[in-house]
Protein backbone atom coordinates (compact mmCIF):
# COMPACT_ATOMS: atom_id res chain seq x y z
CA UNK A 1 0.00 0.00 0.00
CA UNK A 2 1.59 3.80 -1.03
CA UNK A 3 0.39 6.87 0.76
CA UNK A 4 0.35 9.93 -1.61
CA UNK A 5 0.39 13.53 -1.07
CA UNK A 6 -2.86 14.89 0.47
CA UNK A 7 -3.86 11.68 1.19
CA UNK A 8 -6.05 11.21 4.58
CA UNK A 9 -5.10 8.40 6.47
CA UNK A 10 -7.71 7.38 9.48
CA UNK A 11 -7.92 4.29 12.12
CA UNK A 12 -10.87 2.57 13.88
CA UNK A 13 -10.62 1.56 17.33
CA UNK A 14 -8.54 -1.29 16.78
CA UNK A 15 -6.33 0.22 14.17
CA UNK A 16 -2.46 1.16 13.94
CA UNK A 17 -0.90 2.26 10.56
CA UNK A 18 2.94 2.48 10.26
CA UNK A 19 4.32 4.58 7.56
CA UNK A 20 7.98 4.48 6.93
CA UNK A 21 8.79 7.60 4.32
CA UNK A 22 11.91 7.54 1.23
CA UNK A 23 13.88 10.29 3.67
CA UNK A 24 13.11 7.17 6.53
CA UNK A 25 10.73 9.78 8.38
CA UNK A 26 8.72 7.44 10.12
CA UNK A 27 5.36 7.67 11.60
CA UNK A 28 2.78 5.86 13.84
CA UNK A 29 -1.02 6.39 13.58
CA UNK A 30 -3.27 4.83 16.89
CA UNK A 31 -5.84 3.86 17.62
CA UNK A 32 -9.07 6.56 16.29
CA UNK A 33 -6.60 8.55 14.98
CA UNK A 34 -7.15 11.29 11.72
CA UNK A 35 -4.05 13.27 9.69
CA UNK A 36 -3.86 14.20 6.88
CA UNK A 37 -0.22 14.26 4.90
CA UNK A 38 1.07 17.26 2.16
CA UNK A 39 4.26 16.01 1.41
CA UNK A 40 6.28 17.72 -1.58
CA UNK A 41 9.86 16.17 -2.31
CA UNK A 42 12.96 17.46 -3.84
CA UNK A 43 14.08 16.46 -7.33
CA UNK A 44 16.15 13.77 -7.61
CA UNK A 45 16.45 13.15 -3.78
CA UNK A 46 15.44 10.80 -0.89
CA UNK A 47 14.43 14.05 1.27
CA UNK A 48 12.17 16.53 1.50
CA UNK A 49 10.86 19.91 0.69
CA UNK A 50 8.69 20.22 2.80
CA UNK A 51 6.62 17.96 4.91
CA UNK A 52 3.55 19.08 6.37
CA UNK A 53 1.56 16.51 9.06
CA UNK A 54 -1.96 17.47 10.17
CA UNK A 55 -2.65 15.64 13.02
CA UNK A 56 -6.38 16.18 13.47
CA UNK A 57 -7.14 13.51 16.68
CA UNK A 58 -6.15 10.57 18.09
CA UNK A 59 -2.31 9.83 19.18
CA UNK A 60 0.50 9.66 16.83
CA UNK A 61 4.73 8.84 16.96
CA UNK A 62 7.12 11.01 14.96
CA UNK A 63 10.37 10.26 14.09
CA UNK A 64 12.03 13.02 12.29
CA UNK A 65 14.23 11.74 8.88
CA UNK A 66 16.91 12.56 6.61
CA UNK A 67 15.20 15.50 5.42
CA UNK A 68 15.74 19.71 6.46
CA UNK A 69 14.48 20.08 9.76
CA UNK A 70 12.77 23.25 8.34
CA UNK A 71 10.95 21.31 6.15
CA UNK A 72 8.69 19.56 8.59
CA UNK A 73 5.51 21.10 9.71
CA UNK A 74 3.20 19.55 12.27
CA UNK A 75 -0.03 21.04 12.89
CA UNK A 76 -3.12 20.12 15.72
CA UNK A 77 -6.31 22.23 15.88
CA UNK A 78 -4.61 24.04 18.91
CA UNK A 79 -0.97 24.12 18.08
CA UNK A 80 1.84 23.68 15.46
CA UNK A 81 5.50 21.48 16.59
CA UNK A 82 9.03 22.27 15.33
CA UNK A 83 11.64 19.17 15.07
CA UNK A 84 14.64 18.90 15.39
CA UNK A 85 16.28 15.37 14.84
CA UNK A 86 13.16 14.55 16.90
CA UNK A 87 11.38 11.58 18.46
CA UNK A 88 7.86 12.54 19.77
CA UNK A 89 4.60 11.57 20.76
CA UNK A 90 1.62 13.39 20.26
CA UNK A 91 -1.77 13.54 21.60
CA UNK A 92 -4.77 15.27 19.96
CA UNK A 93 -8.17 15.58 21.59
CA UNK A 94 -10.20 17.03 18.66
CA UNK A 95 -9.89 20.33 18.44
CA UNK A 96 -10.14 20.99 22.50
CA UNK A 97 -6.77 20.46 23.46
CA UNK A 98 -3.18 18.62 22.05
CA UNK A 99 -0.19 17.51 23.93
CA UNK A 100 3.02 16.25 23.51
CA UNK A 101 5.67 13.93 24.96
CA UNK A 102 9.36 15.03 23.76
CA UNK A 103 11.72 10.92 23.62
CA UNK A 104 14.59 12.04 21.92
CA UNK A 105 15.63 15.35 19.95
CA UNK A 106 14.10 19.03 20.75
CA UNK A 107 10.54 19.98 20.37
CA UNK A 108 9.70 23.46 19.83
CA UNK A 109 5.38 23.86 20.70
CA UNK A 110 3.60 26.94 19.58
CA UNK A 111 -0.08 27.67 20.79
CA UNK A 112 -2.18 29.35 17.58
CA UNK A 113 -2.21 32.43 20.36
CA UNK A 114 1.54 32.30 20.00
CA UNK A 115 2.97 31.36 23.30
CA UNK A 116 5.88 28.87 22.80
CA UNK A 117 7.79 26.03 25.00
CA UNK A 118 11.21 24.44 23.46
CA UNK A 119 12.52 21.42 25.21
CA UNK A 120 15.29 18.49 24.66
CA UNK A 121 14.44 17.13 28.06
CA UNK A 122 13.63 13.83 27.70
CA UNK A 123 9.93 12.83 29.11
CA UNK A 124 8.51 16.49 29.18
CA UNK A 125 5.21 17.04 28.84
CA UNK A 126 3.64 20.04 26.90
CA UNK A 127 -0.39 20.70 26.40
CA UNK A 128 -2.23 23.82 25.32
CA UNK A 129 -4.44 25.30 27.66
CA UNK A 130 -7.82 26.47 27.43
CA UNK A 131 -6.44 29.97 27.35
CA UNK A 132 -4.11 29.29 24.94
CA UNK A 133 -0.88 28.89 26.25
CA UNK A 134 1.72 26.63 26.81
CA UNK A 135 2.06 24.08 30.18
CA UNK A 136 2.55 21.16 32.00
CA UNK A 137 1.04 19.01 34.31
CA UNK A 138 1.50 20.45 37.85
CA UNK A 139 2.01 17.08 39.25
CA UNK A 140 2.65 13.42 38.91
CA UNK A 141 -0.43 12.22 38.95
CA UNK A 142 -1.63 14.33 36.30
CA UNK A 143 1.19 13.41 34.01
CA UNK A 144 0.72 9.87 35.11
CA UNK A 145 -2.93 10.43 34.04
CA UNK A 146 -2.25 12.16 30.99
CA UNK A 147 0.01 9.15 29.62
CA UNK A 148 -2.23 6.65 30.41
CA UNK A 149 -5.41 8.56 28.93
CA UNK A 150 -3.64 9.52 25.66
CA UNK A 151 -0.25 7.98 25.22
CA UNK A 152 -0.77 4.51 24.09
CA UNK A 153 2.81 3.56 22.23
CA UNK A 154 4.32 4.51 26.11
CA UNK A 155 1.59 2.19 27.44
CA UNK A 156 3.51 -0.45 24.84
CA UNK A 157 5.35 -0.81 21.94
CA UNK A 158 4.09 -4.20 21.36
CA UNK A 159 2.57 -3.26 18.01
CA UNK A 160 5.09 -1.43 16.75
CA UNK A 161 7.40 -2.45 14.08
CA UNK A 162 11.11 -2.54 15.35
CA UNK A 163 12.33 1.02 13.58
CA UNK A 164 9.12 2.46 16.03
CA UNK A 165 10.42 1.63 19.08
CA UNK A 166 12.35 4.02 21.66
CA UNK A 167 13.76 3.50 25.01
CA UNK A 168 10.85 5.23 26.91
CA UNK A 169 11.03 3.12 30.27
CA UNK A 170 11.22 6.55 32.08
CA UNK A 171 8.51 7.96 30.87
CA UNK A 172 5.86 6.22 32.95
CA UNK A 173 5.76 4.40 36.62
CA UNK A 174 8.00 5.44 39.48
CA UNK A 175 10.21 7.20 37.36
CA UNK A 176 8.06 9.91 36.48
CA UNK A 177 8.97 13.15 37.59
CA UNK A 178 7.42 13.58 41.25
CA UNK A 179 6.69 17.23 40.35
CA UNK A 180 6.56 19.48 36.72
CA UNK A 181 8.49 22.84 37.33
CA UNK A 182 6.56 25.74 35.81
CA UNK A 183 8.89 27.89 33.20
CA UNK A 184 8.19 29.55 30.32
CA UNK A 185 10.12 31.29 27.31
CA UNK A 186 9.34 34.57 25.12
CA UNK A 187 6.38 33.81 22.83
CA UNK A 188 7.23 34.67 19.46
CA UNK A 189 5.96 34.51 15.67
CA UNK A 190 5.46 31.53 14.39
CA UNK A 191 7.41 30.94 10.66
CA UNK A 192 5.57 30.76 7.92
CA UNK A 193 5.79 27.47 5.84
CA UNK A 194 8.24 26.17 3.41
CA UNK A 195 6.68 27.13 -0.16
CA UNK A 196 6.17 23.95 -2.44
CA UNK A 197 7.36 23.99 -5.77
CA UNK A 198 4.86 23.97 -8.56
CA UNK A 199 5.30 20.46 -9.26
CA UNK A 200 5.19 18.48 -6.51
CA UNK A 201 6.56 14.93 -6.82
CA UNK A 202 4.18 12.33 -4.53
CA UNK A 203 6.41 10.47 -1.67
CA UNK A 204 5.05 6.99 -1.69
CA UNK A 205 5.23 5.67 2.32
CA UNK A 206 5.08 1.71 2.83
CA UNK A 207 2.83 1.09 5.33
CA UNK A 208 3.91 -1.78 7.95
CA UNK A 209 1.15 -4.29 9.28
CA UNK A 210 1.58 -3.97 12.75
CA UNK A 211 2.02 -7.67 14.27
CA UNK A 212 -1.30 -9.54 15.70
CA UNK A 213 -0.69 -9.26 19.41
CA UNK A 214 -3.22 -8.61 22.29
CA UNK A 215 -5.04 -5.31 21.66
CA UNK A 216 -4.28 -2.60 23.96
CA UNK A 217 -7.02 -0.14 25.07
CA UNK A 218 -8.27 2.74 23.34
CA UNK A 219 -7.22 6.36 24.92
CA UNK A 220 -9.78 7.28 26.63
CA UNK A 221 -12.00 10.59 26.47
CA UNK A 222 -9.64 12.90 28.45
CA UNK A 223 -10.24 15.43 31.84
CA UNK A 224 -8.97 18.75 30.07
CA UNK A 225 -5.97 19.19 31.53
CA UNK A 226 -5.84 22.42 31.30
CA UNK A 227 -7.68 24.15 33.83
CA UNK A 228 -6.81 23.54 36.88
CA UNK A 229 -5.07 20.56 35.83
CA UNK A 230 -2.49 22.33 33.82
CA UNK A 231 -0.29 24.75 34.93
CA UNK A 232 -0.43 28.22 33.77
CA UNK A 233 3.18 29.48 32.28
CA UNK A 234 4.67 32.62 34.35
CA UNK A 235 5.59 36.18 32.92
CA UNK A 236 7.68 35.26 29.65
CA UNK A 237 11.48 36.16 30.18
CA UNK A 238 12.94 32.54 31.29
CA UNK A 239 13.83 29.61 29.65
CA UNK A 240 13.28 25.65 30.52
CA UNK A 241 16.89 25.19 31.56
CA UNK A 242 16.27 21.47 29.88
CA UNK A 243 15.88 22.65 26.49
CA UNK A 244 18.69 21.37 24.31
CA UNK A 245 20.25 23.15 21.31
CA UNK A 246 21.76 20.22 20.19
CA UNK A 247 19.77 18.70 17.16
CA UNK A 248 19.56 14.66 17.15
CA UNK A 249 18.58 12.22 14.50
CA UNK A 250 15.28 10.36 14.99
CA UNK A 251 16.46 6.87 15.43
CA UNK A 252 15.09 3.65 14.58
CA UNK A 253 16.26 -0.08 13.66
CA UNK A 254 14.89 -0.92 10.27
CA UNK A 255 16.46 -4.56 10.37
CA UNK A 256 14.14 -7.10 8.70
CA UNK A 257 10.81 -5.37 9.72
CA UNK A 258 11.61 -2.02 7.58
CA UNK A 259 10.53 -1.87 4.01
CA UNK A 260 11.40 1.76 2.71
CA UNK A 261 8.60 3.53 0.35
CA UNK A 262 9.59 4.64 -3.05
CA UNK A 263 9.12 7.90 -4.81
CA UNK A 264 5.59 8.14 -6.84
Amino acid sequence: MEVASGDTIATDNKGVVQLIFVDETKIAIGPNAHMVLDVTMLRGKNKAKSFAVQALGGSFRFISGKSRKRAYSIRTPTATMAVRGTTFDMWIDSDRQSAMLVLEGTVRMCSLRGGCRSTGRQCSLFATSQRGNIGRPIDRAEYDKALQQGFPFIQSQERLLRPFQVAAEGCSGDRAPQQVSVQTEHSEQQPSPPQREAERVAPAAATAAAPSSPEPPAPAQPDDMSDPHLSDPEPAGQSDPGANTDSGQGSGDGSGDQSDGSQG
